[in-house]
């Protein structure tokens, strides 16, 4: 499905999204009705493939972003519904059951962007917004199937104060093997150094240090022995040059 731009629903766009998810009115929602979407000015060609990763699919919209003002349009509801519909077959397929895979409702209607605990669970707006605030740094957070945010997502970004660069560039040098897309072994679970462990000891951290002034190497460096496993298979080159970027 291919479009000459993003669009956003109006109110009665999103209203009709809503019913049409919830079931209450088909699914035939008149895109090309500007009382329903209007086009974004600014932004380009956009097309809904069958992506295999959250990381694809954050990078396709934002490849079609053009001149248009990312911040803006991540504070906007209509673009997040309108994405939300017109990619439904990918994020939110349909189950052997007839249904849509949908999930909770803040996985697809977009909550205000300022209730940040229920904004970060919709399924296409969290993607681009970490990958236009992190770039390669969200890697470790979008590998998983669009449809599935994985559990390093669920644990690494379920707290506001983890929206920091050297935070998530600390937990992908942890958890990312190095030139793979593939996450180690333990990244999940509940096990030492796990990302849930990450999560825990960060709060840990946070009552003696000022998380957001320390570099990744000194945040690193403070993190338990526990965390020794993935650690150590960390190349000191990258964390000197993690930290070089983050200082500049």
């Amino acid at each position: 499905m291919k479009f000459t731009g993003l669009y956003e629903f109006t109110e009665a766009g999103l209203e009709a999204f809503k019913q049409a998810f919830d079931g209450e009115l088909e699914e035939a929602i008149d895109l090309s009705n500007e009382a329903i979407a209007r086009k974004i000015v600014g932004t380009t060609t956009f097309t809904v493939s069958n992506w295999n990763s959250a990381n694809e699919m954050a990078t396709a919209i934002l490849g079609s972003i053009g001149s248009a003002n990312i911040k803006s349009l991540l504070s906007r509801k209509g673009v997040w519904g309108w994405l939300a519909f017109v990619c439904r077959d990918v994020v939110y397929p349909v189950q052997k059951n007839g249904h849509r895979k949908l999930g909770e409702v803040w996985r697809w209607f977009p909550s205000e962007p300022e209730d940040y605990q229920k904004g970060q669970r919709h399924l296409i707006r969290m993607p681009v917004l970490l990958r236009s605030s992190f770039g390669d740094d969200a890697d470790h957070l979008l590998l998983g199937n669009p449809s599935v945010p994985g559990e390093l997502r669920e644990q690494l970004t379920s707290q506001q104060d983890m929206f920091h660069a050297s935070f998530q560039r600390v937990a992908r040098l942890l958890y990312l093997e190095p030139g793979k897309m593939k996450l180690r072994r333990g990244a999940g679970g509940k096990g030492a150094g796990s990302s849930r462990r990450l999560a825990q000891v960060r709060k840990q951290l946070d009552v003696t240090w000022d998380l957001f002034a320390l570099s990744p190497d000194q945040l690193l460096e403070k993190l338990p022995k526990e965390f020794d496993r993935f650690r150590s298979k960390t190349p000191e080159s990258a964390i000197l040059a993690i930290s070089v970027d983050v200082q500049a």
